[in-house]
This record gives C-alpha cells, sequence and structure tokens, in this order.
C-alpha cells in the first residue's frame, strides 16, 4: 500500500503536508481491525472523515450499505473520484467535498469509521458528539487518534482531565482498542497513534449536550483551581452564594478541585449552573 501512496502522489503532483496532518495510514491489517472493531454489516450506513486516497472508504463501501467521504483536499478528491468510480457510479460512495466542522453532516449515519487529521481531533469528537450521540440509530465510531491524546480522553477523576474527556466521558463510552506505531503511516509522525471506539451511553441525562459541554468549558478553563473560587470569579456575589449553596444541598464539596469531581458530580453541577448562565 506504501508503493501506491507513493505512485498516486507521484501521478497527481500530490506534496503532502505533516502541517496539515496528512500523515496516510498504509497498513492493510489495521484498515481490516477499524472495519471489524466497527462490525461492518451489508445494512451499515457509515462516515469517513479525511477520505485522503480512499483505502479504507473502498474497505467500507465493499461492506457497508453506502459510505459517505469526506474529504477538503481537492487533488485527493480528484484521486477519490478516480479510485472509487465503481462505488460512486453505484451510489455506494458519496464524496462530500468541504471542512468536516463545518459543513452540513449526513444525518442518516450510524456508524463512523475514520483515520482523520489529527490536528482536528478536539473539535472534531465534538462535533460527532453533538450531531451523532443523541441520535437513537447511531451506534459507533471508530477512529484512529493521537496515543497520548485517546489517554487523555479517558482520564478519570484526579487525572489530568480536559473538556473533552470530561464531556465525552458524560455521554459516551471510550475504549482504546490498539496501539499503532507511527512507522505505520506516510509521512512518519512524530507520535504513536491509537485505535479507540467511542460508544454513546444511551443512559439518561438530565441536562443537554449544549448546556453540559458550555458549563464544562467554563470550569475546566481553570481545571486545578476550587470550585469555590471559579463560582465567585465567574458570578456575582449573591449569586455566587446561592450557587455554593446549592452546590452544598446536592452533595458537592465548595472545596474541591475541578479535577477532581465525578462525572456524575459535573452533571449536577451543570444542572445547578445552567439557569445563571446567559444563553
Amino acid at each position: 500500500m506504501l508503493s501506491e501512496i507513493l505512485k498516486i502522489c507521484r501521478k497527481y503532483n500530490i506534496r503532502l503536508s505533516p502541517k496539515l496532518s496528512q500523515h496516510f495510514l498504509h497498513s492493510p491489517n489495521i484498515i481490516e481491525s477499524e472495519i471489524k472493531y466497527a462490525d461492518i454489516q451489508k445494512s451499515d450506513i457509515v462516515l469517513d472523515i479525511g477520505a485522503g486516497f480512499g483505502f479504507l472508504t473502498g474497505r467500507l463501501a465493499e461492506k457497508a450499505k453506502k459510505v459517505y467521504a469526506i474529504e477538503i483536499d481537492k487533488k485527493m478528491i480528484s484521486v477519490l473520484r478516480e479510485r472509487l468510480s465503481r462505488f460512486i457510479d453505484s451510489d455506494k460512495v458519496i464524496i462530500i467535498e468541504g471542512d468536516v466542522l463545518s459543513i452540513d453532516l449526513p444525518k442518516d449515519v450510524n456508524k463512523i469509521v475514520s483515520n482523520p487529521p489529527f490536528h482536528i481531533i478536539s473539535p472534531l469528537i465534538f462535533r460527532i458528539a453533538e450531531t451523532y450521540f443523541d441520535s437513537e440509530q447511531f451506534d459507533v465510531c471508530v477512529m484512529i487518534v493521537q496515543h497520548d491524546y485517546a489517554n487523555k480522553m479517558k482520564a478519570r477523576p484526579g487525572e489530568k482531565r480536559s473538556r473533552l474527556s470530561a464531556t465525552i466521558q458524560y455521554f459516551a463510552d471510550i475504549e482504546i482498542l490498539m496501539q499503532i506505531s507511527r512507522r505505520n503511516f506516510f509521512p512518519i509522525p512524530k507520535v504513536d497513534a491509537a485505535l479507540i471506539r467511542i460508544k454513546p451511553s444511551r443512559r439518561k441525562h438530565i441536562v443537554d449536550f449544549v448546556t453540559f459541554k458550555k458549563v464544562v468549558t467554563l470550569l475546566f478553563s481553570m481545571p486545578n483551581k476550587i470550585l469555590r473560587k471559579i463560582i465567585k470569579k465567574t458570578f456575582s456575589r449573591d449569586t455566587a452564594n446561592k450557587i455554593i449553596l446549592e452546590l452544598q444541598q446536592a452533595g458537592i464539596r465548595p472545596e474541591v478541585r475541578l479535577r477532581d469531581l465525578t462525572n456524575n458530580e459535573l452533571e449536577l453541577l451543570a444542572n445547578i449552573l445552567k439557569k445563571y448562565l446567559t444563553p
């Protein structure tokens, strides 16, 4: 597969840019692992983000009912149209040109299998969660991310948590399926990667995604701070005192550090703060 990538780059005069995270997976075995862990079936409608030259897209099209392939690079779209023409002609592959962070995403997707650019992982996962995790038809997201980033997403209370790890853990279950050496990519990136699987938790939430994300974004701008100090810094004195009283009534210690809050406490906290935050 590496030789084919090099051949394509020569044919289309493509110079891959590490700055744009254009590191292409060239291991057929890992692609097969992605498909296996996503349990792709003939009835599935799959989204492939950052389709690149279409190696993963083509294998997905052989297994699934339909694949949406998102790509922003015009030269790579030309490659996709040539390499996957038989799937495109039969409507098994639909190419969507544009920036995945700003375009409208297809609503009928039930699975995401993707090797997205590393530099957009954080906003991308927020976008995926907000778009698909409330949908009853959506099943799973399997993707490759930086290995250290995968570990951050699984950070537990007391560890180095972020707004991403707190938000995603509230709405989904995350597994690290396998570590992937950087040598499986061309050009070789600076870090190793990991294959992860994210499944919506399906449990009933007392706050919606937008509210929870807003509260967690506010709090985790200062993750090592004491909760009481953040409340007092953010709100007026009277409002802060009301909030602190409600926290105590809910069993949340105002002296707790943000990084030590459990997911359940974050949910209760978001439910308290939502009425005090401006829309």
